[in-house]
């Protein structure tokens, strides 16, 4: 490998790795500071603490420096025809913010529906019970003709169908 022109802090780093004859016991650090050591914001002892990692781990300090190379790069250009369409699908606001939609609420919506069924089946149920409980009532307290013809159509109406047999 060759020394890295381009930078400072890459040529100190790798300086650093080449000078180092043993490894070095230092604690991993988490992603989030190994991402800040890429873009240059840790200050000297946090910097330090990294680089000693990676001087132990020599495999990882190909992909650090790509990283940087990758941050200091320009974004390529969006195509004017990707812009146009993306802030034509925004109906309101500012162009740079997506709006999202709220999400659905479907259970509630289902347990709407449950609780009127629910209240259809028990309000059927308890009505079906209390006619049942009238008639027996009405039919065990009284005389059986009594109940019958108070309850029961008269026997004589559909006998016939001739009009007169009914005057």
């Amino acid at each position: 490998m060759t020394e890295p022109q381009d930078r400072t802090e890459d040529a100190a780093l790798w300086r650093r790795w080449r000078s180092a004859a043993a490894p070095v016991d230092a604690v991993e650090p988490d992603p989030l500071l190994l991402a800040a050591y890429v873009e240059n914001r840790l200050d000297p002892a946090e910097a330090d603490l990294v680089e000693e990692w990676l001087v132990a781990h020599p495999a990882l300090l190909e992909d650090v420096l790509a990283a940087r190379r990758a941050a200091q790069a320009a974004l390529p250009e969006s195509p004017p025809a990707v812009v146009a369409r993306a802030t034509a699908l925004l109906h309101h606001g500012d162009a740079r913010v997506l709006a999202f939609r709220r999400p659905v609420r479907r259970w509630r919506e289902a347990a709407a529906w449950g609780g009127i069924a629910a209240s259809l089946v028990i309000t059927s149920v308890v009505g079906f019970n209390l006619g049942t409980d009238v008639y027996g009532s009405l039919a065990g307290n009284g005389s059986a003709t009594l109940s019958q013809e108070l309850l029961d159509p008269p026997s004589g109406l559909f006998n016939t169908l001739d009009e007169d047999s009914a005057i």
